[in-house]
């Protein structure tokens, strides 16, 4: 392969480089205005195969955990019409209530044989209104008021370690100074979105080890924020959901700008943070304060994720190593009413990455009344005689004094002349590509090339396993359809570029090529610089649930990026191709305006999407 062939003759040096953001793009708070509102069904279904080799299976459980109906301040959801169906029927059917109130269902089939299908369906009423919520919470917050089922979530948990010293001493910096409640969250929450970024393969999904490595899925950034509010003595737990692959967007400007904020169907966990005057309000760290949108479906509460994660999980018994067979689970939404769009009513200078917020007014405790008191009267002095003052005798006259001598002239000396103008700086020598040595790469480079929906079996010993569902989803677009996407970037020094490549996966199409374009900035891709080599798209061969990088060569162009510009990648086809490329959520190294996207047949470079697509800038700087 070209790209193996690539590695082997070139010793890569990985480099973060500086991004430097666009001017136009000052903002990073959106406050927004309006209302969403949504109404759709939703049906889950999953299937599994029991093998009856390997020993068999002689007890399968899955779990249902029916969502429930909740509302906040800003977001509702009002859930009607459960029911779920099953083939076969299961031998019997248990219901509880756990510790946090979660209702969970267990379906139990003993000795089963061939395919379970489980379906579980339900209508959804989903609102958030952007209205002004009036706090008077002081900070800190009296725990001794909170009611117990609140101040639970005041203690640390197996994932939530906010006892440890490096947590609390970095909560005690951030909310150091906070009058009111929600500054001390909001301080928290900016530094969690500035300090994180997105990955879907985390080292673990604690609240310990995102802190030290700086980067997690939605676990993890719910677990460290909820950590560093616990300890700043704020209540807040986890929820478990789903979110929708429907996008929505943010007007700022009149339509000058569309902010487009979309997220991958699959699990996803948020928190909720509880306010003495306002109950719980929900956020989610990663880009929604005081409120998610109508596309989050919220199912579990708890203190961490290891306490809710029951949804969907399966536990057998074996007397062999048989193991069930995950052959299908996918969740269709029908949406028969969508208000989708709201407008920024005003925009904030922090954090330093975008983010889309409710509004919160904190409102002054009222002082105890006081009743004035008149001033007195002002005291007049009575006066009194002037003591008698002696005149002074007249003083002697005195003689003049004898006039000064005058000093002799002093010669000048002239003073010195003023140094000689800098001759001025040779012109810049233009860049030439055999200045080039040293080699590099640059890009958002971490993506998971295997798509898994399950966490790896566990065992609890003498033949019991279980199985359940992580929060890795498909974040993908569908780029060789009617839809445009550009995706920029900028570097701190020149770069002779040899090539970019893209994470993508053919779904099909086998005649008709792709490459890629580069352009110019200006607001959006503006004047074409060069193109790619073309890649025949029969040439693509991605395995099932993979994404691989696709070498796009530059060459034969001899392009040279030059330093602190921006630049745009376009991806180009022809014929029939299926291609979808990744993305991550939030940026990692383009500016937060920096993914773009346009009808093909109509091109308007003003929606702006909350992703970053997956790319691989490698080329040659000068050493």
């Amino acid at each position: 392969m070209l790209q193996a062939r690539h590695m082997r003759r070139i010793l890569f040096v990985v480099t973060w480089l500086a991004c430097f953001a666009h001017s136009f793009s000052q903002a990073r708070t959106l406050v927004l205005d309006g209302a969403l509102t949504s109404s759709f069904h939703v049906k889950d279904t999953a299937v599994i195969g029991a093998p009856s080799d390997q020993g068999g299976i002689e007890d399968f459980t899955y779990h249902l955990v029916p969502p429930p109906s909740a509302t906040s301040k800003t977001s509702k959801q009002i859930i009607s019409n459960y029911r779920h169906s099953t083939t076969p029927p299961p031998t019997s059917t248990q219901e509880r209530t756990d510790a946090y109130g979660n209702r969970i269902l267990e379906l139990k089939w003993k000795a089963p044989s061939g395919e379970i299908k489980i379906v579980s369906e339900y209508d959804v009423k989903a609102s958030v209104d952007f209205v002004p919520v009036p706090s008077t919470a002081p900070y800190p917050v009296q725990a001794g008021a909170l009611p117990a089922d609140v101040a639970r979530y005041l203690k640390p948990s197996e994932q939530v370690q906010s006892e440890d010293q490096s947590i609390r001493d970095l909560s005690a910096d951030l909310v150091k100074g906070a009058k009111t409640e929600d500054e001390a969250v909001t301080r928290v929450m900016h530094w969690i979105v500035d300090h994180l970024h997105y990955t879907l393969e985390p080292a673990g999904y604690d609240a310990l080890t995102t802190k030290r490595e700086g980067k997690g899925n939605c676990q993890n950034y719910s677990h460290l924020t909820m950590a560093l509010l616990r300890a700043a003595g704020i209540p807040a737990r986890l929820v478990r959901g789903r979110t929708l692959g429907k996008s929505w967007e943010v007007d700022e400007d009149n339509g000058k700008r569309r902010w487009t904020a979309k997220w991958g169907e699959g699990r996803h966990a948020w928190l909720e943070v509880y306010y003495p005057d306002q109950g719980w309000l929900m956020y989610d760290s990663q880009a929604y304060h005081r409120f998610v949108s109508t596309r989050f479906i919220r199912i579990e509460v708890g203190p961490d994720n290891k306490a809710v994660h029951t949804d969907g999980l399966i536990l057998w018994a074996t007397r062999g190593s048989a193991r069930p067979k995950i052959l299908d689970v996918h969740v269709e939404t029908d949406f028969t009413q969508d208000k989708d769009v709201v407008k920024a009513q005003k925009s904030e200078s922090t954090p330093k990455n975008l983010i889309y917020a409710a509004a919160l007014v904190a409102v002054p405790m009222a002082s105890p009344s006081v009743v004035p008191v008149p001033a007195p009267p002002p005291v007049v002095a009575k006066p009194t005689p002037s003591p008698a003052v002696p005149i002074p005798p007249t003083p002697p006259v005195v003689a003049p004094a004898p006039p000064m001598p005058i000093p002799p002239p002093v010669a000048t000396v002239p003073a010195p002349l003023p140094p000689p103008a800098p001759k001025p700086a040779p012109p810049a020598q233009p860049l030439k590509p055999g200045a080039f040595t040293f080699p590099i790469a640059f890009g958002n480079l971490e993506f998971p090339r295997e798509i898994r929906l399950f966490e790896p079996v566990k065992t609890s010993g003498k033949g019991q396993y279980s199985l359940e569902q992580n929060y890795m989803v498909e974040t993908a677009e569908y780029v060789t359809g009617d839809t445009l996407y550009a995706q920029a970037f900028e570097i701190d020094q020149p770069l002779l570029l040899t090539d970019l490549s893209l994470a993508l996966h053919r779904f099909g199409g086998e005649s008709g090529e792709l490459w890629i374009e580069l352009y110019e900035d200006n607001d959006g891709p503006g004047a074409l610089i060069t193109k790619s080599r073309p890649v025949r798209s029969a040439a693509i061969r991605t395995p099932a649930n993979r994404y691989e990088w696709v070498p796009f060569s530059f060459e034969s162009s001899k392009t040279i990026v030059k330093e602190n510009r921006r630049y745009w990648i376009i991806l180009r086809f022809t014929g029939d191709p299926i291609i979808n490329w990744f993305y991550t959520y939030g940026k990692v190294v383009s500016p937060e305006d920096g993914t773009r996207a346009t009808l093909a047949q109509k091109v308007n470079w003003n929606q702006i999407l909350n992703n970053e697509f997956n790319f691989r800038l490698r080329g040659l700087i000068r050493e």
